[in-house]
């Protein structure tokens, strides 16, 4: 009988030890696998973050352009569809009607008078991307340009 509780003892020592061991090897995946999501969302996050500083350059250059075009231009909201980013257009559901139709990003454009200096305008530019909260990236610019003088004014 001795020989006997002894295979058993032995036999559960080792059972305990197998689970001790699985337990240890869960608790090190679940760590990883945490600190895994973690940083795909901080990677995800400054993704936004750079797309959205580019979408405000792009503004500005935007609001350049159209102002040597026309020297009254005031700005716009220009909405920005998700094929022109390089991602995949979302197809309409019936959980999220209309989810086609959405801008991917959003800038707004804002061309302002600068008081007592006709050829003066100042520029601001904000960038939201995606536009809808929780993981909207803000990202704004300003600048003061000067515009050539009216050529027709000029003889």
């Amino acid at each position: 009988m001795i020989a006997g509780t002894t295979s058993n003892s032995r036999r559960g020592m080792t059972t305990i030890a197998v689970l001790v061991c699985l337990l240890i090897i869960t608790l090190i995946s679940g760590a990883l696998l945490k600190v895994g999501l973690a940083q795909r969302e901080s990677n995800r996050d400054r993704e936004r973050h750079l797309q959205a500083e580019w979408l405000a350059d792009s503004g500005v250059d935007r609001a350049l352009a159209r102002l040597i075009i026309d020297r009254n231009y005031t700005g716009e909201t220009w909405p920005i569809a998700a094929g022109e980013l390089g991602l995949p257009e979302r197809v309409a559901s019936a959980e999220s009607p209309g989810q086609a139709d959405r801008s991917a990003a959003i800038v707004t454009i804002t061309v302002e008078p600068i008081a007592g200096e006709a050829n003066r305008r100042r520029i601001r530019v904000h960038a939201d991307y995606p536009p809808d909260p929780p993981r909207r990236s803000r990202h704004s610019k300003q600048m003061l340009i000067d515009l050539q003088p009216n050529q027709s004014k000029v003889k």
